[in-house]
């Protein structure tokens, strides 16, 4: 389960993120890359959130691999 808090700094402010567990398989940001977007190392983040596209954060948070990806309530 994704931890709010050990977000990823870069992630936009809002109730899905990804945190620092992210092992930089892809799978996110194959998904969406409008959304999910990667730091330097290679890391995911969350770019932008966008109302109308909840079910593919809901399909990423299932997807991933180590659970890195989270909504916070």
């Amino acid at each position: 389960m994704a931890d709010p808090q050990k977000r990823h700094p870069q992630n936009v402010p809002g109730p899905w993120f990804v945190d620092t567990s992210c092992i930089s398989c892809d799978t996110c940001t194959d998904v969406s890359p409008e959304i999910f977007g990667r730091d330097a190392a290679r890391k995911a983040f969350v770019r932008e959130h966008r109302v109308d596209d909840v079910s593919l954060f809901e399909f990423a948070l299932e997807s991933c691999p180590v659970e890195a990806v989270g909504r916070e309530e």
